[in-house]
């Protein structure tokens, strides 16, 4: 390798100590194999040195007494692998962001985080002449620990499939002004992986000392400024301050930055937001439906606040109460008023039976920084536009709907539900949508509240559409197999698991099939012995 800071070339450690006048004597001078007979020779002791210094840095490394998985697995694509029991994407963020901080402060090298571009990855930064301890450092680290490393800046990811404990996985390194760190991690039933997308990336900041203040200058923009005073005063910041996909409440340490960097970002949500659920379907699938909601949101919206279950019949006996989940009986109409519920916030996502998340999530997806909520559009047709909801949003509000809104999880506010009871709407007729023959179009509610929100200045209709899928379409096993492979949808929506039409297919028994590999790790909001999960009557 050719990089000094890194593997210490013989070529280059060459150069600096012996002059260029006296290396032009010696091209002419000394015959050539004594000349590689030293450069042999400096190459092994510089080897030697490297390894003494690898060591070094694996034995802090080994005394850490956290990240350890309960075994190593391969990959769909071959790689290494970690299986963690409980596995979320929250918790693997913050498992690689711990790992990469104890390694570096082992080292003693200096680092901050920086809030970057992409919060799907937490970002630290260090100084361009520590590249060479950060390099020491972090190959322990993936020796130790099996991981990744690519180049980002340039980018080049030829050595994404070779373990970072290879040295020849470094070979852009010299070059590299930002890195990525990556581990794949999954369950024990290996049916979700997390971690391609994700990793901790690691920026060389360079002191600049052309101005009047001595600043660090970062190799690429962030979300608050590229340069910062190389004095400025260290300070903790929670990761939801650095990503949005974290969770706002979690009892986890906070991580460091400078003061410079404390500045809410543009899409930041500060307030509360809630989530509703509705319980309607006292049947083996339509537990499964509630369960594979509750973990979706456990798995991809961990910043949700309190969960309220509004159930319209009997809840499953897994299903407890605590202060993060109340479960509030409710009759028919219910859904009308939400508002009403108690202690619920002024902004939640909706989730009607059959909607889930199907990726990570942020608050910014579905509500403005001012409280406004973000719903989905959806298609638009001939039959929409003559729809009921349609006509009671235009006497709503006196203006014409010109698109549908998408199924999944909706985003409401209090203030447009409380808006529209007061002007006396009346409530829409609403279908059960396990019981439909079709998938639908826009929901009524969802039509009405939406378009009256928008009217009213309270919504921004935006944002990428659902899958909606029904339990009748014929080869659906090879939708949801797609879905499970690709984990690329934000939102998944299922209707008519209750129609005789989807049991007769089989279409019940794969959609629940789907949810329970989509979602196999448990929530928190999961108590005792769940009741039996094979009878799908």
């Amino acid at each position: 390798m050719s990089d000094p800071t890194s593997m210490s070339s013989a070529a280059l450690v060459y150069q600096r100590l012996v002059p260029q006048p006296v290396r032009s004597a010696a091209a002419s001078t000394v015959p050539g194999p004594v000349r590689r007979k030293v450069k042999r020779g400096l190459a092994r002791t510089l080897s030697r040195r490297e390894a003494r210094l690898h060591r070094r840095a694996l034995r802090r490394v080994r005394k850490v007494d956290f990240g350890h998985s309960q075994r190593r697995t391969k990959s769909p694509d071959g790689r290494v692998g970690h299986v963690h029991t409980g596995l979320t994407v929250d918790l693997a963020r913050r498992l690689d962001h711990d790992l990469v901080t104890y390694a570096l402060d082992a080292a003693d090298i200096p680092w901050f985080a920086v809030p970057a571009l992409d919060d799907r990855r937490i970002c630290l930064a260090v100084e361009t002449r520590d590249k060479g301890a950060v390099r020491r450092a972090l190959r322990a680290l993936l020796e130790e620990h099996t991981g990744y490393v690519v180049s980002v800046s340039p980018a080049n990811s030829d050595t994404q499939e070779i373990p970072g404990s290879h040295v020849k996985a470094w070979k852009h390194y010299g070059k590299a002004k930002v890195i990525r760190l990556t581990w794949l991690r999954t369950e024990p039933t290996e049916n979700l992986w997390v971690g391609e997308d994700q990793g901790i990336e690691i920026e060389f900041w360079t002191v600049n000392t052309d101005l009047p203040g001595e600043r660090l200058a970062g190799p690429r923009p962030n979300r608050v400024q590229r340069t910062v005073p190389s004095d400025a005063l260290g300070i903790e910041i929670g990761l939801d301050r650095l990503s949005g996909y974290c969770d706002i409440d979690g009892d986890m340490e906070p991580t460091i930055t400078l003061e410079d960097f404390d500045i809410p970002r543009l899409e930041e949500i500060t307030f509360p937001v809630d989530a509703v659920l509705l319980w309607q379907h006292p049947t083996p699938w339509g537990e499964e439906l509630l369960r594979a909601a509750l973990r979706s949101l456990h798995q991809y919206a961990p910043w949700i606040d309190v969960v309220h279950v509004l159930a319209q019949a009997q809840p499953p006996a897994w299903l407890v109460a605590d202060e993060r989940l109340s479960v509030v009986p409710a009759g028919p109409g219910a859904e009308w008023r939400l508002h009403e519920l108690p202690d619920i916030a002024d902004n939640f996502l909706l989730l009607r039976p059959g909607a889930v998340l199907g990726k990570p999530v942020r608050p910014f997806d579905y509500f403005t920084p001012h409280g406004a909520t973000r719903p989905r559009r959806g298609p638009w047709t001939a039959e929409e536009s003559f729809a009921p909801w349609t006509r009671a949003a235009y006497s709503a509000t006196g203006r014409v709907t010109a698109h549908g809104y998408a199924e999944g999880p909706q985003p409401y506010s209090c203030e447009t539900l409380a808006r529209l009871a007061a002007a006396g709407c009346a409530p829409p007729q609403l279908a059960d949508g396990q019981r439909l023959p079709a998938v639908p179009g826009t929901h009524p509610m969802d039509g009405l509240v939406h378009h009256f929100g928008q009217v009213a200045g309270l919504a921004d209709p935006s944002g990428e559409a659902s899958v909606a899928l029904h339990g009748a379409l014929p080869g659906i096993r090879t939708h949801l197999d797609r879905l499970l492979v690709r984990r690329d949808t934000q939102q998944i929506q299922f209707f008519g698991l209750g129609t005789e039409e989807a049991h007769s297919r089989g279409g019940t028994k794969a959609v629940v099939h789907f949810l329970r590999r989509y979602f196999p790790v448990a929530c928190v909001f999961e108590r005792g012995q769940s009741e039996d999960r094979d009878n799908l009557s």
